[in-house]
């Protein structure tokens, strides 16, 4: 297995754990966040972005650049369009995160708990979750076809 397929399968991991990363967010923890009182909100979101930050929010921005990467460095016998199409998918998971997702946890730490806003953090992140799974699914099929016959 050359360097180049290598490349690929470690995406393709990352991208299946950000997947699933990304589905419990959806529908564990956003929603959790309901059930936390007004008075705690603030130290509990504040605790969780924090643990979230190494667990989640660095593979996520890894595996996006790796997502770019990939475009050019994809093994040769990898259909183009699989990892162009992964790639778009990390455009969409970057910038619902950046312009939907960030300022809605900003402004839950800085004003606290709004059930407005949690219900936008779950609304708003179906997108990006059904990304990740695009991109897994995507590379999957990469991965699979870059192997000879």
């Amino acid at each position: 297995m050359d360097a180049a397929n290598v490349f690929l399968l470690v995406c393709t991991v990352l991208c299946f754990y950000c997947t699933g990363a990304s589905w419990m967010l959806q529908f564990v923890a956003y929603p959790t966040y309901l059930l936390v009182g007004a008075k705690e909100f603030v130290p509990f979101h504040v605790s969780f972005g924090k643990r979230l930050l190494p667990s989640v929010v660095v593979p996520m921005v890894l595996t996006c650049v790796g997502l770019f990467i990939l475009v050019f460095a994809r093994p040769a016998n990898t259909p183009s369009w699989a990892v162009i199409l992964a790639a778009v998918c990390a455009v969409i998971i970057l910038l619902t995160t950046i312009f939907l997702e960030v300022p809605k946890h900003l402004k839950l730490d800085k004003d606290g708990k709004s059930d407005a806003l949690i219900n936008g953090l779950v609304r708003d992140n179906l997108p990006r979750t059904a990304a990740w799974t695009a991109a897994s699914l995507l590379l999957a099929y990469a991965l699979f076809a870059s192997f000879p016959a």
